[in-house]
């Protein structure tokens, strides 16, 4: 999974709840410095939203699907509530990617401990 795929997925989770707050703003805004994402392409992410379909693509190697989990949750907690739909866009990734509940409890447990 290239991260201009992954950007893209993480700007869906965002608008899940049909809100942008100041914080996933800047956290997408972070990740797309971080990871070279041309404005072009932020605007296009964030263009996409506006058709109401939500679409995650889901990566086909277990470490960037850990990746992609890991980034999902990281922006979940960055404003520090968590919406009924994220967290069930979250859960259905997960479940789609092939994770156990222990794999999504450690994973989870790991972003946890960064802070």
């Amino acid at each position: 999974m290239n991260k201009i795929e992954l950007f893209h997925s993480l700007v869906n989770l965002a608008a899940s709840d049909n809100k942008f707050t100041d914080e996933e703003v800047q956290f997408l805004v972070q990740r797309a410095e971080q990871w070279n994402i041309p404005s072009e392409e932020f605007d296009t992410a964030i263009a996409g939203i506006s058709t109401g379909e939500i679409e995650v693509v889901i990566p086909e190697s277990f470490e960037n699907k850990v990746l992609m989990l890991k980034e999902m949750i990281r922006l979940m907690a960055v404003d520090g509530e968590l919406a009924e739909t994220e967290k069930r866009l979250c859960a259905y990734a997960s479940g789609r990617m092939e994770f156990s509940n222990d794999q999504f409890a450690q994973i989870l447990d790991e972003v946890i401990g960064e802070n």
